[in-house]
């Protein structure tokens, strides 16, 4: 079985999704539900994105595409190009039972990626931040809202969002 693509981000309502490769809000909760949806499964990102995190992530095989010579954090693998990152995560996936790779960020890896993913795991915030990095439209011709999980709000969570899992309804172009 090849492991399906999937997005995760949460997404303003002017569809922010960065600014000056920061989040333009704090929320834990959503955060909380990044790490279990995205817990054991390969994870793709961008140079930038890898910087903004900061760190591996924990309990996830950490994927890096850039094009720059000899960058190379300890602790993540790094790939000159999305092709061969999908190919070398749906590889970990296959050899670790997983049905799933998670891209998560930054801008220019989603939309690179949009017409490929099978899934997105959407946080919709209810904020209209300043930001300089924004999420590909979602065409609802191409994705149906497939479940609205219930994410219980933690008080730190400085707006309220609804996370929406979008499902592509024609196959994506792997």
């Amino acid at each position: 079985m090849t492991a399906r693509i999937a997005m995760i981000v949460g997404v303003a309502e002017n569809g922010v999704i960065g600014s000056d490769q920061t989040i333009p809000w704090r929320i834990p909760s959503d955060m909380a539900f990044f790490k279990r949806t995205t817990m054991g499964k390969p994870i793709i990102m961008g140079r930038k994105q890898y910087e903004t995190v900061g760190r591996p992530l924990p309990g996830r095989s950490n994927i890096v595409v850039t094009r720059q010579q000899g960058y190379q954090p300890e602790g993540v693998l790094v790939l000159a190009s999305l092709d061969a990152a999908v190919a070398v995560a749906r590889d970990i996936a296959q050899k670790d039972g997983i049905d799933e790779i998670v891209i998560i960020g930054g801008g220019e890896i989603y939309a690179q990626m949009m017409d490929r993913a099978d899934r997105l795991y959407i946080s919709h915030i209810a904020l209209n931040p300043a930001g300089d990095v924004r999420f590909p439209a979602i065409d609802p011709a191409l994705w149906a809202v497939t479940e609205e999980p219930e994410i219980a709000p933690d008080s730190r969570d400085e707006a309220p969002y609804r996370v929406k899992v979008y499902e592509r309804r024609i196959a994506a172009a792997h």
